[in-house]
């Protein structure tokens, strides 16, 4: 396995604001341990990261949030990047769609990504069917992963399970593996 953990959508308007989740706050301190331990093993931090700009679709479903320049946009305190992160900026729930992410990921010889992040029902999702539509293992991590309901982030997980053949691990689980 050549893994990236991905950490999707951690950023100011969904952990804390416009559509602050205090499932998301809980998942924070577990998508730190997972930075920390994947820094150690040398594995790629990628942070994919809402920044909307005035004409972006998804804007007239859910309103103005993560707009690009804002601090809605940006990446929460605790999980700051560090200097050899990567971040990818998005307009639509799936951060393969036209940017740098598939191409950073061949670059970077990656086979497997692990989800983290925000809205598991929803961008987490999208970014495991476009990983799995293009041939990348996916891992995604239950206790680090959260939507805005509890019955709608077990199903995502269940669905990619299912679907797109991902494996769920919890954050210890995956601990356990990278010492294996």
């Amino acid at each position: 396995m050549r893994p990236a953990l991905i950490i999707v959508d951690m950023v100011v308007d969904f952990v804390t604001g416009k559509f602050g989740n205090p499932y998301v706050q809980e998942i924070v301190p577990n998508i730190k341990l997972l930075i920390d331990k994947a820094h150690e093993k040398k594995v790629p931090v990628i942070y994919l990261r809402d920044a909307h700009t005035e004409e972006d679709k998804e804007l007239s479903l859910w309103g103005k949030h993560a707009m690009d320049g804002d601090k809605g946009s940006e990446i929460i305190p605790e999980l700051a990047p560090q200097k050899d992160d990567y971040i990818i900026k998005k307009k639509v729930y799936s951060g393969f769609y036209k940017t740098e992410l598939e191409d950073l990921l061949r670059g970077l010889n990656v086979d497997t990504v692990i989800l983290t992040g925000t809205s598991t029902h929803i961008c987490v999702l999208h970014n495991s069917a476009d990983a799995f539509f293009r041939g990348f293992d996916i891992i995604v991590i239950s206790d680090a992963t959260a939507s805005f309901v509890p019955e709608e982030h077990e199903r995502a997980l269940k669905y990619m399970k299912e679907i797109h053949n991902a494996k769920i691990y919890t954050t210890y689980e995956l601990l356990e593996r990278w010492e294996e």
